[in-house]
């Protein structure tokens, strides 16, 4: 989290561009998750999105939000990215993405990637 508020702070990623969003989840006031899609900047390619700083509150995870979030971002992407990468090294954070449709790629800088689709 401190470095989605530092990025977001000198400039470095605000989530301006074309395509890009950061939500928020609350519960009675609180923030208690975030979730960011940039363009990647590990790839040339614009039509290739980056999720980026998913992260749910502990007390709050196992309930979905991180869910709703990640299905937000994947509808937000559309019209604006083909593809959807992200990495992780975590095995839980693999097995989440796993069960949202991602696939694992052997790709550099990504550990996972989803084709965008009409949601609708």
């Amino acid at each position: 989290m401190r470095r989605l508020f530092e990025d977001h702070a000198t400039g470095a990623n605000r989530f301006d561009r074309p395509g890009e969003r950061l939500l928020r989840a609350w519960h009675g006031g609180h923030l208690v998750g975030v979730g960011g899609l940039n363009g990647d900047p590990y790839v040339a390619d614009n039509g290739i999105g980056r999720l980026r700083h998913l992260y749910v509150l502990a007390a709050h995870r196992r309930l979905g939000l991180g869910a709703v979030l990640v299905r937000a971002l994947l509808r937000e992407a559309e019209g604006h990215f083909r593809v959807v990468r992200l990495r992780t090294v975590s095995a839980e954070a693999a097995a989440f993405y796993r069960r949202l449709g991602f696939q694992e790629t052997a790709e550099p800088n990504a550990t996972h990637v989803i084709p965008v689709r009409l949601l609708r």
